[in-house]
């Protein structure tokens, strides 16, 4: 049996490209304001779920071939390394460091161990996350 889901396939296509880049958003935006890594990490994962949904778990792997075991132990890594740095340099565990610096193009932008320690949840809760959903996508097969 054939199905016409072309309108799901093209609205799930649009939604998904807006959720992961408001999941940037969000993970940037997150140490000024609302959001951070793990909301980011959320809204990515629900990015990559809405489409393997829409496509099937297979063709999305295809496209995206990451094991997500990997991607959980670089958010650990970061995010650990970040918590140590601070004892490594002589300061507090968990004392963030933050400088100025003149990025071409950008100009004076602010850079922070936080956003470091961000990043590695963003990829913690993205990892773990679709750990489980591969794992449950794929139970029945």
């Amino acid at each position: 049996m054939k199905t016409n889901d072309l309108i799901l396939k093209t609205l799930a296509s649009i939604a998904s490209i807006v959720i992961f880049l408001l999941s940037l958003y969000l993970y940037f935006a997150g140490h000024f304001n609302p959001g951070g890594g793990f909301v980011g990490g959320l809204l990515c994962t629900m990015a990559l779920g809405l489409a393997m949904f829409t496509y099937g778990i297979e063709k999305v792997e295809k496209l995206i071939p990451i094991n997500y075991i990997y991607i959980t132990a670089i958010g650990l890594i970061l995010s650990i390394g970040t918590a140590i740095s601070g004892v490594l340099v002589g300061k507090n565990f968990f004392k963030h460091h933050f400088t100025h610096a003149h990025l071409p193009l950008i100009g004076e932008v602010e850079m922070h161990t936080a956003a470091i320690f961000d990043l590695g949840v963003y990829f913690v809760v993205v990892g773990v996350l679709m750990s489980i959903i591969l794992a449950f996508g794929k139970d029945g097969k």
